[in-house]
């Protein structure tokens, strides 16, 4: 009977060592996970400021972009009218 006992408890003792070897190796994969899941937040963080930055420039460019074009019509405009008059017609000053 002590022998049962005596098994069971090592049996028990045995499971308990494998079972907290098991939960530190979950804990430490865990933890990594949560320090590779911070630095990936951190990485879209950012990348949304940059695509932020990106997109207000953009914006920019195509802004100038329409008011070249707008200045390109008026001057093809102020051509035409000095090919059909031969007089230089009055083109306001470039709006800045």
């Amino acid at each position: 009977m002590a022998r049962l006992v005596i098994g069971g408890l090592v049996v028990a003792i045995i499971a308990a060592l494998l079972f907290f070897i098991y939960s530190g190796g979950y804990r430490t994969r865990n933890q990594e996970q949560e320090q590779q899941l911070s630095e990936l937040n951190n990485q879209v963080n950012k990348l949304q400021a940059e695509n932020e930055q990106l997109k207000n420039d953009l914006a920019k460019v195509q802004s100038e972009g329409s008011r070249l074009a707008a200045q390109n019509e008026e001057m093809r405009k102020a051509i035409g009218s000095f090919k059909a008059t031969g007089k230089m017609p009055e083109v306001p000053p470039p709006a800045k």
